[in-house]
Parts: C-alpha cells; structure tokens; sequence
C-alpha cells in the first residue's frame, strides 16, 4: 500500500493513485437538521475516510473585542472584521481613502516565528500525509481588502503606478510566505481568489493578463521550484482565466461549482491537464435533490474527471450549506466510499 501522500500525488500528477483522495470536512453542529441517529452514521461514514491530508497555515493572533453578540477585530494588515454568526465578513479597510505616500504603508512580517507553531506541531504528526500549507487571500483578495472592493476594481486604471506598486508589495509578502512552507517540506501550497461570478469573470480577461497574470507566474514558480503542487481556490465562473492559470502552473483548482461552469467542458477542455477538486453541487443536488440524485451526480463527476488516470479529489462546489438534510449528507459519504480503499 503506497502512502497517503503518494496516492494524492499520484491523482494530481495524473500517475493512477491507488484509491480517491478526498477533502469532505464537515461540522454537524452547523446543519440545522438535528437527528442524534443521522448524525451518530455520519460520524460513522467520517471515520472510514483517514485524515490523509495535514492542512496547515500560519496563526496571526488578533486582539477580539464582543459587543451585542458580534465578534471584532483587525488582521495583521489593519483590515477589520466582523462575526455576527453569520460567518466573518470585512468591514473596514485600511487604504480605501486612497494610496500611502510611497514606502510609508508596509506589509507585516511574514516570518514572523510566533506564527508558524502551531503549524509546527501539526508538522510532528504528518507521519506520511499530504502536507499543504496556505497563502490566502492571496492577491486580488488582499489588494481589495486594503482599498476596498470597488476601489480595486477601479484603481489598475485609475492608479496604475500605485496600484502597481501596492501588488507588488504583496507579492513580495507571499514569496516569503511561500519560502517559510517549502522550508517545512510541504507538499503543496493553497493560494485563494475569488476572481468570478457565477455568471463569468470579473474584469476583462485581458486586463486580468495585464496585471495580475504575472504576479500568479512569479509565486506559482517558487512553489514549484521548492518542489510542491499549487492549489488555487477560485469561486466562480474562471472559465476564461483557466488555461492561463495552467499555463503558469496551477495544478489543482478548487472549487468546481456546476452552477457557474460547465464540468462537461471543463472535462473535455482542460482534463487531464488539471486536478479538479470537488463539484457536488451545494446550491442545488445537496439541498434540493434526493440521496440518489447526490449519488449519481458523484459518480458522473468521478467519471468525467477522474477518467485521466486521476486529476479528480472528492469534494463539494463550496461548504455544504446549513439546510442540507442529513440524508443527502449520508449519500454523499456513502458515493465517495465506493471509491476509496478498504
């Protein structure tokens, strides 16, 4: 039996892994369907899925204030955040009265120790897993959340020269970041961007060649030349971005989300050129169909994707929502099953 770490390689690198890797975490507690007999199955089919991936990150410690139920604080670039309950969202942003003079406005430390312990004792455990660490928010993220959204979209055109400099500045944070996992020998290195809608991109791809094309290239290549796979998060339609982003070498794009793109075409366009991770539809099937309907639509996405001697990982379009009946979350557990080892 090949190790965990070599099966996802092997479904990543298009090799035959021996069984299909899967990322299918999930919190019962968020599902409003409280069933104790429901729930203690799932806790069942859970087990029968080994934890074969090691994910890790770096911890930036914030101070948290609580006021009227709401949690608040500041990330480690001055952006603010709220948690009402209903999941962290921004709410103030550092730059979005305009650009710093030129060198005032500095990034924090990545390498900073402190940050990375937590990963360190996780490390101790890896014990033959895949290892991925993260870089999120990485750049379009980032960028939009120091000048606020719309100001983003805006300032490549409006602010070239600033804009410019203030992507670069990030890049140069994240290559360090990059440096700090490829010297704790991970595996892979998880990037996030949300750069669609579920109706296409958000700006013209050309622009997006323009100006952010090589910022992706420069940071791709340092993983892989510390010798590690790249993984993308990227919601929405990316359809039109897609063979550039492998072009420059991403090697696995997570999420597939069926209501945005055609995993018809992307099978047939980019198969075997990219792992795909996920695509069981948590808009629709997960919530509105039947346990047959999970089921079917988990085989069909394993045959399209997985038809290349891998270049498919099991998962869902996004994080299962909190209306899902528990019977639909059986179903899903019980399809992937079929396809992993004994």
């Amino acid at each position: 039996m090949i190790s965990d770490r070599e099966n996802y390689q092997r479904a990543i690198e298009f090799k035959s892994p021996q069984y299909l890797p899967c990322d299918l975490g999930l919190d019962l507690n968020w599902l409003y369907e409280k069933d104790p007999v429901k729930a203690a199955y799932i806790r069942q089919l859970q087990a029968r899925f080994p934890r074969d991936m090691l994910s890790i990150g770096a911890d930036r410690p914030s101070e948290i204030t609580k006021n009227n139920g709401a949690s608040r604080w500041l990330d480690e670039w001055g952006t603010g955040w709220v948690e009402d309950g209903h999941g962290a969202k921004t709410e103030s942003y550092p730059l979005i009265e305009g650009y710093p003079v030129q060198g005032s406005f500095m990034p924090p430390d990545p390498g900073t120790g402190a940050w990375y312990i937590p990963a360190d004792k996780q490390l101790m455990d890896r014990n033959g897993h895949y290892v991925r660490g993260s870089v999120w928010f990485t750049l379009f993220e980032r960028l939009w959340m120091l000048r606020g959204f719309e100001n983003m979209l805006m300032d490549p055109y409006v602010y070239e020269h600033e804009f410019c400099c203030l992507r670069d500045s990030i890049v140069e944070y994240n290559l360090a970041m990059i440096d700090q996992w490829v010297k704790r020998k991970v595996h892979a290195v998880f990037f996030s961007d949300d750069w669609g809608s579920q109706r296409g991109l958000l700006m013209n791809p050309d622009d997006w060649r323009r100006f952010y094309k090589p910022s992706y290239k420069r940071m791709f290549e340092r993983v892989h030349a510390g010798g590690a796979h790249v993984w993308m998060h990227l919601c929405g339609n990316i359809t039109a971005i897609l063979p550039d982003l492998i072009e420059v070498g991403l090697n696995v794009l997570n999420p597939v989300q069926p209501q945005a793109m055609d995993v018809r075409r992307l099978s047939r366009e980019f198969g075997g050129k990219v792992c795909f991770n996920g695509g069981v539809d948590v808009q629709g099937t997960m919530i509105n169909g039947k346990p047959d309907d999970v089921k079917r639509e988990v085989h069909q996405l394993i045959n399209l994707f997985g038809r290349y001697s891998g270049g498919y990982i099991g998962g869902t379009s996004h994080n299962i929502m909190p209306e899902t009946p528990l019977n639909n979350v059986i179903a899903l557990y019980e399809a992937f099953l079929e396809y992993r080892k004994v």
